[in-house]
């Protein structure tokens, strides 16, 4: 039980170095939010205009930081609008919002501060201990910041080592060591889950002393998904499977 719990757990860290670690970057429009995008990325991915409400739709790349790889998601800019297009862009804003391991608040420093702390307060509230507070066009402004915001110009291309450093900070492999296995695939995670759920129901009927025909069912299933994951056991559905994903020369 132990084991199993281990490995179930080490699927987020391996999920997400395997397809990328995603990193919303949230805010009001004209925050600098795709100007912020072009300079981690180091090139033109996002459109940057004048005009808010430009990103309508989320634009996503990856950055390799220091070995570990970060998908950047650009979002729509959260306010209260009458464009029917930009309000679907806001939603899937906060939808990607809810699905990041990691979410990048930009502030604007030269605008008015209290409706933009407020919009984080409300972040913050629904995505816990998972939020970097940036606090850009800091070249323009002379705002007094807190010690945990991030100064930075992204126009000018400052603060952005803080910022890698920072992302950094959020990967916690220190409970992982070099000899331990890593989790990164999607049906082995479930395999395991189920495996787990197994093992539960035998401990509970051990200490219940239900009969061991009865455990002997449960003992099997067991066997069964693990099987499922180191090729003991082939069903028609895991072949298929395999097959769908998975290009097999002859």
């Amino acid at each position: 039980k132990s084991e199993l719990k281990k490995l179930i757990q080490s699927f987020k860290l391996g999920n997400s170095i395997k397809n990328g670690i995603p990193v919303a970057i949230l805010g009001a429009p004209n925050v600098g939010k795709s100007t912020l995008l072009n300079c981690l990325l180091n090139e033109e991915k996002a459109i940057v205009s004048d005009i808010a409400g430009t990103t309508r739709d989320a634009i996503e790349d990856t950055l390799i930081i220091e070995g570990y790889n970060f998908r950047f998601i650009d979002t729509a800019g959260i306010r209260k609008t009458t464009d029917t297009i930009e309000n679907l862009g806001i939603e899937k804003t906060l939808e990607k919002a809810n699905k990041s391991e990691i979410i990048l608040f930009i502030i604007d420093a030269s605008k008015e501060i209290e409706s933009q702390l407020l919009e984080l307060k409300k972040i913050k509230e629904d995505n816990k201990g998972k939020v970097l507070v940036i606090v850009n066009k800091i070249d323009v402004s002379d705002i007094e910041l807190k010690e945990d915001y991030i100064p930075i110009s992204a126009k000018k291309g400052e603060g952005i080592s803080a910022i890698e450093s920072r992302l950094l900070n959020f990967i916690n492999t220190e409970e992982i060591s070099e000899n331990d296995s890593i989790v990164s695939n999607l049906r082995h995670y479930e395999q395991l889950q189920l495996t787990l759920h197994e093992i539960e129901s035998i401990i509970q009927g051990l200490e219940s002393s239900i009969s061991g025909d009865f455990l002997a069912i449960n003992i099997r299933q067991a066997l069964f998904h693990l099987g499922s994951i180191t090729g003991e056991v082939t069903t028609d559905d895991l072949l298929a499977n395999i097959f769908g994903k998975f290009c097999i020369g002859k």
